[in-house]
C-alpha cells in the first residue's frame, strides 16, 4: 500500500469517526424514544384524565366489584353491538375551573369530544356523567343520534337514575342507568330475560290446553289453541335469535379492557341528551 492509499484510508476513518461523534452529540439532546408498546399518556386538560377502561369513577361511587361488572357489560356491548358507552363520575364541575362554561351540559359535551367516545362513522357513543356534589347527572349522546333520542335519554334520567340518587343509592342509580342505556341505545339486555322465560312457560301450557281440547272433542277451540301455540313458538325463536345476535364475540371467559385500554373510536357529541338533578 503506497502513501497516497494509506492517507486516503486514514482520512476515511477520521471522517467516519467525526460523523459518529456528531450523531452521538445530537442524540444526547434528543428526547428518548418511548419503549415499544408503551402508550403515551395524553393530556385531556382541562377535563379529568380517564381510567383505562370504560368507567372513570373519580367520585368513588362504585365498589371495585360494581365497577368491574359495569366494565364487563360495556365491553360486551361494544364487542358485539359496536356501541361505545362511557361512565364518568366527578365530585363537582367547579373542580375543573379551566373547563369552558360551568354548566353540566357544556362540560359533558367537552368531555365527550375530548375522550372521543363513539365509533365512526356511526358516531353512536353515549356518555353517562355524574357530578355528585352538584347533584347533577347528564346523558350525552353522539352526533349520530342528533336530537331524535333526547326523549329516550330523558326517560332514563328521570325514571331510572334520579329516583335512586334521591335515596343516596348512587351505585344502584348508575347500575340501573347503564342497564337502561344498554337496552335503549344498543339493544342489549342484562340479567334475566323475562320475555323469553314467559314464552318458554307458555309453550307447554298452551300445548296441553290444545291437547285437552282435542281430546274433549272441541276441535274448533283446539285449532285456535294450536294457532296461539304457533305464534308463541315463532315469538320464542325471534327472542332467542335476538339474544344470540347480541352475545359478545371473542373469549367466553374473562374480558379484555376496552375504552381507553383499547382506545375510544374518535366520536364527537351532537349536543343531544338529557340532564337531571336531585
Amino acid at each position: 500500500m503506497n502513501s497516497r492509499t494509506r492517507w486516503r484510508s486514514s482520512s476515511s476513518c477520521v471522517a467516519i469517526l467525526v460523523a459518529a461523534l456528531a450523531a452521538a452529540a445530537c442524540g444526547a439532546d434528543a428526547p428518548a424514544a418511548a419503549p415499544p408498546g408503551k402508550r403515551v399518556q395524553k393530556d385531556y386538560s382541562p377535563f379529568p384524565n380517564p381510567d383505562a377502561g370504560y368507567v372513570t369513577d373519580l367520585a368513588g361511587l362504585l365498589t371495585a366489584d360494581e365497577e368491574e361488572r359495569i366494565e364487563r357489560w360495556l365491553w360486551q356491548t361494544e364487542s358485539r353491538a359496536g356501541v361505545e358507552i362511557a361512565v364518568v363520575t366527578i365530585g363537582s364541575i367547579r373542580d375543573y375551573r379551566d373547563a369552558p362554561n360551568q354548566s353540566i351540559e357544556a362540560f359533558a359535551r367537552g368531555l365527550f369530544d375530548a375522550y372521543g367516545i363513539g365509533n365512526m362513522p356511526r358516531n353512536n357513543g353515549v356518555l353517562l356523567l355524574v357530578a355528585r356534589n352538584d347533584r347533577k347527572v347528564r346523558i350525552e349522546l353522539g352526533a349520530g343520534y342528533g336530537h331524535a333520542r333526547d326523549g329516550d335519554a330523558a326517560r332514563i334520567v328521570n325514571d331510572v337514575i334520579v329516583p335512586r340518587f334521591k335515596k343516596d343509592d348512587y351505585a344502584g342509580g348508575i347500575t340501573d342507568g347503564v342497564r337502561a342505556i344498554l337496552r335503549e341505545f344498543a339493544g342489549v339486555r342484562i340479567g334475566w330475560n323475562w320475555k323469553l322465560i314467559g314464552l318458554l312457560i307458555a309453550i307447554p301450557v298452551v300445548g296441553l290446553i290444545a291437547y285437552s281440547l282435542f281430546r274433549s272433542g272441541k276441535r274448533g277451540w283446539g285449532w285456535v289453541a294450536v294457532g296461539f301455540l304457533i305464534v308463541i313458538v315463532l315469538a320464542t325463536i325471534h327472542v332467542i335469535l335476538d339474544i344470540l345476535r347480541h352475545i359478545p364475540k371473542g373469549r367466553s371467559s374473562g374480558w379484555s379492557a376496552g375504552g381507553f385500554g383499547g382506545g375510544f373510536g374518535g366520536g364527537s357529541s351532537g349536543g343531544g341528551g338529557a340532564t337531571g338533578s336531585w
